[in-house]
């Protein structure tokens, strides 16, 4: 029942391709950085078949594979770090998935509902993360170290018990905690409840609204409802879709995502 969830990634190659790179690749830390940052540019975090289709997204490594390379869709964390650890794995790197639990924007101790990537290299553990749809690094972060990438500062540090945290300083020099994770490597099964109660919970925030997010080279795209904000060399702009044509022509010239006015919106 749950063999395909270990599956090694189909064919890496096309992977490589749909995210911008050639294969092979070499297994170093620049190498690393340009993965991260070219998946975030062109593989949108979406939650299109969970709060429009009001279904639980698959992750099985095939069916995710066909979602992603064969019909240049996106998806959240769970897919797509589970991908990105797929795809690690077969370049060469030492990679495993980890659970996470979200606490920016939180005054209080949420649920571990974030999976996100670890990868061993040259006797350092760095966090990797493709899957979230806020501010996360454009590349590897450091356990214990303190990193600017493309303009963005990150640490991470040891916390109570088992615990690592994952904080960004603002543009205002404020230091503001993002994640706090598990260093142990879990199971592909792991995750299966957890991505269950995000697709179907009326309490998650994927079942209320329709998100899509994606990197820019300048910045960033964020669509929540029929409103997209674009974040561009320090200026924000804000559009609002005034139809559902407007709104699907917007997910295909922004996001790259082609899906029909049944897969944007809820029955």
């Amino acid at each position: 029942m749950y063999e395909a969830l270990y599956l090694p990634l189909p064919d890496c190659a096309a992977y490589a391709q749909r995210i911008g790179m050639e294969w092979p690749l070499t297994p170093d830390l620049p190498t690393l950085d340009r993965i991260v940052f070219q998946h975030q540019c062109t593989v949108p975090f979406e939650n299109l078949e969970a709060y429009a289709q009001q279904r639980t997204p698959s992750l099985e490594i095939p069916v995710l594979y066909d979602k992603v390379v064969r019909q240049k869709r996106g998806g959240y964390c769970f897919e797509l770090n589970a991908l990105l650890c797929a795809f690690l794995q077969g370049a060469g790197y030492d990679a495993w998935s980890v659970s996470c639990r979200i606490l920016r924007g939180k005054d209080f101790i949420p649920p571990m509902l974030h999976r996100g990537v670890l990868v061993r290299l040259d006797g350092k553990l760095y966090y990797c993360d493709v899957g979230y749809g806020g501010p996360q690094p454009a590349g590897a972060v450091p356990l214990g170290e303190r990193r600017e990438i493309r303009g963005e500062v990150f640490l991470s540090e040891k916390r109570e018990g088992d615990w690592w945290g994952l904080d960004r300083i603002t543009s205002q020099g404020q230091r503001e905690k993002v994640f706090e994770f598990w260093t142990m490597p879990l199971p592909a099964s792991y995750f299966v409840p957890y991505n269950f109660y995000c697709a179907n919970s009326p309490d998650s925030v994927f079942t209320q609204k329709r998100m899509l997010n994606l990197r820019t080279e300048r910045g960033s795209l964020a669509l929540t409802e029929d409103t997209l904000t674009e974040r561009r060399d320090g200026e924000t702009l804000t559009i609002r879709a005034e139809s559902r044509e407007a709104l699907q022509q917007m997910a295909l010239d922004r996001f790259g995502l082609q899906v029909s006015l049944e897969e944007l919106f809820p029955n």
